[in-house]
C-alpha cells in the first residue's frame, strides 16, 4: 500500500537552515504545522563518515570553503533528532530525514523507524549505498539533479529490487538558488515515463510559483526549504528557501491547485445561469394567432424560467395562443 496520501505530499525540508541550532530545529517543526505540511524532513549525517577532513582542507581554496569545518558545525546530534521526532509527532506530522551516511542510515531505520528516507542527489548514484536504503524496506524519496537518466533509472530499479516499499522520484537542480531558465521542469515529467514511478520536484527556486506548476504537471510529492531568514550567508538553500508565513501561503495554493484540477463534482454555475444567460424575449407587442419570426424576438437577461436562447428555434414558426407584451418572455407555453 502507498505511503503517498491522495493528495500532493508536501514536505517542509529543514535541511541546514537550522544550522545545527535545537532551538532553530524545533522552530522548524511548529512552522511546518503550522503551514499544514504534510511533513516536515531533517538531515542526518557524521562529518567524519560524509567528508574527507584532509581532501577538503586541500580543496578549501578552489571550494571557496573547507567543506568538513562547514558540516560539521550544522551537525545535529542523533539525540536531538530523536527529540524532534517527538515534536513532529506531537504536532500531527510525518517526520523523516535524508541520511548522508551509512551509520545515520542505521539510526533512521533502527532507532527511529521513519516511514520514509530521503536519498540526496548527491547520494543518488552510490549504489552500494542505494542497496543499503532499498535493503532497509522503507518508502523512498530519490532526488535526481546531478544524474543521467540512465543513471535515474537504474537507481531506481536497485532500490526497488533491494526492497524498497515504494519509490518516488524527485526532479532537483543542484543550484541555489536555481534560475528558472535551468529548472527544466518537463524533466519531472520525462522522469515519470522514463522511471514509471510516482514524480515530485525536490525545488531550490526563488518563490514558490515553479512548484506549482509542478504540481500542475501532475507532481505528486513537493519538497521545499524553510528558513528563518533568506539573507541569513550560513546556508546555500536560504535564498530559495520560503519564510514561515510564505510557506502556509505556499500550502494553501497547492491545496485550492488540486481542487481546481479535480473534475468537478457541482460547477456551481447554476444560480449565475438564471441571471447571465439570455432568454427569448418579444421584440414587440405580440397577439394570439401571430406566427412568430425572426423579426419578433429578442434575446434578454434574466434568462430564468424563459426559453434559452439557444433554443429559440423551438418557437419560431409556431403561433401564439397569447398576447405578449413587448419585452416579456416567450415561453413554449404560449405557443400551439
Amino acid at each position: 500500500m502507498s505511503l503517498l496520501p491522495d493528495h500532493v505530499f508536501v514536505v517542509c525540508e529543514a535541511g541546514v537552515t537550522n544550522y545545527g541550532e535545537p532551538e532553530l530545529a524545533h522552530a522548524q517543526v511548529d512552522a511546518a504545522a503550522d503551514a499544514r505540511c504534510d511533513a516536515v524532513k531533517f538531515q542526518a549525517w557524521r562529518t567524519r563518515n560524509l567528508v574527507s577532513a584532509k581532501v577538503a582542507e586541500r580543496l578549501s581554496d578552489e571550494l571557496g570553503r573547507n567543506w568538513f569545518e562547514r558540516m560539521a558545525s550544522r551537525e545535529l546530534p542523533y539525540d536531538e533528532l530523536r527529540r524532534l521526532q517527538e515534536h513532529a509527532r506531537e504536532r500531527g506530522l510525518v517526520y523523516f530525514a535524508t541520511p548522508h551516511d551509512e551509520e545515520s542510515l542505521d539510526f533512521l531505520v533502527h532507532e527511529l523507524d521513519v516511514p520514509w528516507l530521503k536519498v540526496g542527489s548527491g547520494e543518488a548514484s552510490n549504489w552500494s549505498f542505494l542497496e543499503r536504503v532499498g535493503a532497509a524496506g522503507k518508502a523512498v524519496l530519490v532526488a535526481f539533479g546531478l544524474q543521467s537518466d540512465d543513471e535515474a533509472k537504474r537507481a531506481v530499479d536497485l532500490l526497488g529490487s533491494a526492497g524498497a516499499a515504494e519509490v518516488v522520484a524527485l526532479h532537483t537542480v543542484s543550484v541555489y538558488p536555481t534560475p528558472p531558465e535551468l529548472v527544466g521542469l518537463r524533466r519531472m515529467t520525462a522522469l515519470q515515463d522514463v522511471l514509471d514511478v510516482p514524480v515530485g520536484l525536490s525545488d531550490h527556486t526563488v518563490g514558490w510559483h515553479i512548484p506549482l506548476a509542478a504540481v500542475a504537471l501532475g507532481a505528486r510529492a513537493i519538497e521545499k526549504h524553510l528558513t528563518f531568514d533568506k539573507t541569513d550567508e550560513r546556508s546555500l538553500d536560504n535564498p530559495g528557501a520560503l519564510e514561515p508565513a510564505e510557506f502556509a501561503a505556499f500550502v494553501e495554493q497547492i491545496r485550492e491547485l488540486e481542487r481546481a484540477l479535480a473534475p468537478p463534482a457541482e460547477r456551481g454555475e447554476k444560480d449565475a445561469g438564471d441571471w447571465a444567460l439570455q432568454a427569448v424575449v418579444a421584440a414587440r407587442e405580440l397577439s394570439a394567432g401571430d406566427v412568430l419570426q425572426e423579426r419578433d424576438v429578442a434575446f434578454k437577461r434574466p434568462g430564468r424560467g424563459g426559453v434559452p436562447a439557444s433554443r429559440v428555434g423551438e418557437l419560431l414558426g409556431r403561433t401564439l395562443r397569447v398576447d405578449v407584451p413587448e419585452d416579456e418572455q416567450i415561453l413554449l407555453a404560449h405557443v400551439d
